[in-house]
């Protein structure tokens, strides 16, 4: 695997020159995940974030009573487990992985010896300006949308507008992820069926045919 390559496609490398991304490409350990194999514990001291090269990560907090939140899917190309880099030495929250994945480890100590550069310290910044603003987003898409919207905008932004899915992610982490609680997706996705709008068995979700282009057409 040619990891320079791997990190010179990304916004927050590709400005580095050849020295700084051979050292940083030396340091970082690429490493497979199996489905529902844990990559980190919320809580457990880390000195590594992550590139998700292929695959899909679900990032999750643990309330007190054991209740999983879904804080966010990360999908290949993006940035976790960032918090170790500003003076946190624990993990505000788990990830798991979803299917199998691929990813890239780096050590903070090797990414601050990287911030010497003035390009990608530029770079860097940019990232969590684009992340920042996701976040900013979010809170407002939560607030103006309903239940129903958000979950089928949870579709075309996880799976693309399709009208057969296959997932894997259980029903209680797609309504966290989405905001709510389990029961009242589950509510939701008995509405729908009673509708025909959808069917659900075990994994294979179908949508009725002609749903995106009368509903969701931009």
């Amino acid at each position: 695997m040619d990891i320079q390559k791997i990190l010179k496609k990304h916004d927050l490398f590709e400005k580095l020159d050849h020295t700084a991304l051979l050292e940083l490409s030396q340091k970082a350990i690429h490493r497979t995940l199996e489905p529902k194999m844990i990559l980190f514990n919320e809580g457990f001291e880390g000195s590594y974030f992550y590139i998700l090269l292929k695959g899909s990560m679900r990032i999750y907090k643990t309330s007190y009573d054991g209740k999983e939140s879904t804080i966010k899917i990360i999908h290949p190309g993006e940035i976790f487990a960032e918090a170790v880099l500003f003076g946190k030495t624990h993990y505000p929250a788990s990830a798991i992985a979803t299917e199998t994945s691929e990813i890239l480890a780096i050590n903070r100590n090797s990414f601050w010896r990287m911030l010497e550069h003035t390009e990608a310290r530029n770079a860097f910044l940019g990232a969590i300006f684009d992340k920042l603003r996701y976040l900013t987003e979010e809170i407002h898409y939560l607030s103006s949308h309903d239940v129903e919207d958000r979950f089928f905008r949870f579709l075309i932004n996880n799976y693309g507008k399709k009208y057969t899915y296959d997932i894997s992610l259980p029903k209680k982490d797609i309504a966290s992820a989405i905001g709510t609680i389990p029961e009242t997706f589950s509510r939701l996705i008995l509405r729908l069926t009673k509708m025909g709008i959808i069917e659900w068995d075990r994994n294979t979700l179908t949508i009725k045919e002609g749903f995106w282009e009368n509903n969701f057409a931009e």
